[in-house]
């Protein structure tokens, strides 16, 4: 590409010489008499190096480099001066231009400057670049040692936080074994001459001990399968009134003892989304510590509402005696009690922390303002959800087996849901004249296989404790319960959910909310695979 030059000078004749001599060297040359026009070429076109005159009527060439700089830094500029006007165009190189030729003068004595003023745009550009790189690698530097300084800092604090953890568990654990062990060695050292009243007080406190200590082991294991991400939840529409009856009753007892008045919504026709057992978990602990930290004849008032956000809040009020902000910053720190242990009050420091976290695996929010003095509310926000569809059939349009030969059905459903198992227990009363055998957990449910052998068990995925899939390979690998066809009941439509349950071996699956059709006709195959199995062998 040959370079581009502008030429500025009022003479036209020598101008358009100067233009022709260029043009003939290869050059791609415009010229101006004009300083006003040239400058307004330039603002619309790019050129290499510009030539301007010194002395022209008007403006003057150092204007005109001035000019000229601030619309293009880059431009090379030569300035074309008389022999009495050197001082002047010495001056003009102060304020940008490159070097200075003196009419008059001959081509070829103006083709080496033009070639060093090229060369040295040219190089300046490529310096303005290289500093350009120089600066963005030093930003890209900076902002690399600020990450690895943020990172090195949090896995610091990672350990360190780790490191506390596991000495505060440590020291939670041992505290409780150490009641339990030490009484047990008391109790079972027949040279202790104790009374009846101190042998069961030392058996109540081991078992005091041992509870605190088992509610301490749940909590660490349900955290520790928050944190991994591990934790099963069966997210669905529940109905917060029926849960938050389920709480009322569960905590009335305590706050009994203490005259403390629980205040509840009445016709809470709200329903969120969650999971119906962990969101019961998070608001017993939260109804449970508004009451052990309240007062004596104080109040518990429950409020739910939603603002129109398509949220529905959740708070849980208490009358004691507050927090602190410091208590505040540090209220969702693990085994940190905020002082509360100096009260006697039991406690394992883990269950805010856990509730925090499982409200979040929810994709909800908690938050907690308090006053000291005045008390304490803790408020969970959860997505609102619509009522879950029934689906309204006849449910004696198809003839379902009601008996197996004479014998009446026997179905078992493991399921931690009590609406899911009220919804199946009408069902089954329902269309074959018999009561569910229900289980609220794997165990209970195996355990109650083994004894009943049912013709059918209906499994609950998504379990405390042992879940669904672990549940059912213990039944088939026991002899006695090999044969019974496992329905799986799971809330995930999920087709990496479905797959995991096919390749397990159920016999069949159905998803909630239960479509009543798809639901008995699966009971109905399931009957008639048992009755194959159960059925005698010609010969035998």
């Amino acid at each position: 590409m040959h370079p581009r030059i502008l030429i500025v000078d009022d003479e036209a004749l020598f101008m358009r010489a100067l233009c022709d001599n260029l043009r003939e060297r290869s050059y791609e040359v415009t010229g101006y008499t004009s300083s006003v026009e040239a400058l307004a070429s330039l603002r619309t076109n790019t050129y290499d190096l510009m030539l301007v005159d010194l002395m022209m009527p008007g403006t003057s060439g150092i204007t005109v480099v001035q000019e000229a700089c601030n619309i293009d830094p880059d431009l090379a500029c030569i300035i074309m001066t008389g022999e009495g006007s050197v001082a002047s165009a010495v001056q003009a190189m102060k304020i940008g231009a490159l070097d200075y030729v003196i009419k008059p003068f001959k081509i070829a004595t103006i083709i080496p400057v033009l070639a060093r003023a090229l060369e040295t745009r040219n190089l300046r550009i490529k310096n303005t670049r290289l500093e350009r790189q120089l600066h963005e690698h030093v930003a890209e530097l900076y902002a690399v040692n600020r990450s690895l300084d943020v990172a090195r800092k949090q896995a610091e604090r990672a350990n360190r936080e780790k490191s506390a953890f596991l000495s505060n568990m440590s020291h939670e654990l041992r505290t409780p074994l150490n009641a339990i062990l030490g009484f047990s060695r008391i109790l079972v050292d027949e040279t202790m001459p104790l009374a009846t009243d101190q042998r069961r007080d030392f058996a109540n406190d081991i078992m005091q001990a041992g509870t605190h200590l088992l509610t301490l082991i749940n909590e660490i294991l349900d955290l520790a399968k928050v944190e991994s991400g591990m934790l099963m939840l069966s997210m669905e529409s529940v109905a917060i009134a029926e849960v938050l009856h389920e709480c009322h009753t569960m905590i009335a007892p305590l706050a009994d003892k203490r005259d403390i008045q629980l205040a509840f919504p009445a016709d809470v026709l709200f329903y969120v989304h969650a999971d119906r057992t962990r969101l019961k978990q998070v608001l017993i602990n939260l109804l449970s510590n508004a009451v052990k930290y309240n007062r004596d004849h104080g109040v518990v008032t429950v409020n739910c509402m939603t603002p129109g956000d398509g949220r529905v809040h959740i708070s849980v009020q208490d009358t004691g005696t507050g927090l602190s902000s410091q208590q505040l910053e540090e209220i969702f720190q693990p085994f940190n009690r905020l002082g509360r242990e100096a009260f006697g009050e039991e406690g394992t420091g883990i269950g805010l922390v856990l509730t925090k976290r499982i409200v979040e695996a929810m994709q909800g929010t908690i938050s907690v303002t308090s006053l000291p003095s005045i008390g304490s509310t803790f408020q969970i926000e959860l997505e609102i959800a619509k009522p879950p569809l029934t689906v309204i059939t006849d449910l004696h349009s198809t003839p379902f087996a009601g008996k197996r030969d004479g014998e009446q059905v026997k179905l078992l459903y493991i399921e931690d849901n009590p609406a899911n198992l009220k919804l199946v227990k009408e069902l089954v009363k329902l269309q074959f004249g018999s009561e569910l055998l229900c289980a609220p957990d794997a165990l209970t449910g195996i355990t109650i296989a083994r004894d009943e052998l049912p013709h059918i068990i209906l499994m609950d995925i998504n379990l405390p404790g042992m879940d669904g899939y672990e549940a059912h390979r213990v039944l088939q690998e026991d002899a006695l319960t090999a044969h019974i066809p496992v329905i799986a009941v799971t809330a995930s439509a999920m087709s990496e959910e479905l797959r995991n349950i096919k390749g397990a071996g159920f016999f069949r699956c159905v998803t909630k909310p239960v479509d009543v059709t798809e639901f008995l006709e699966a009971i109905e195959s399931a009957l008639k695979a048992s009755n194959e199995f159960n059925k005698p062998q010609v010969g035998a």
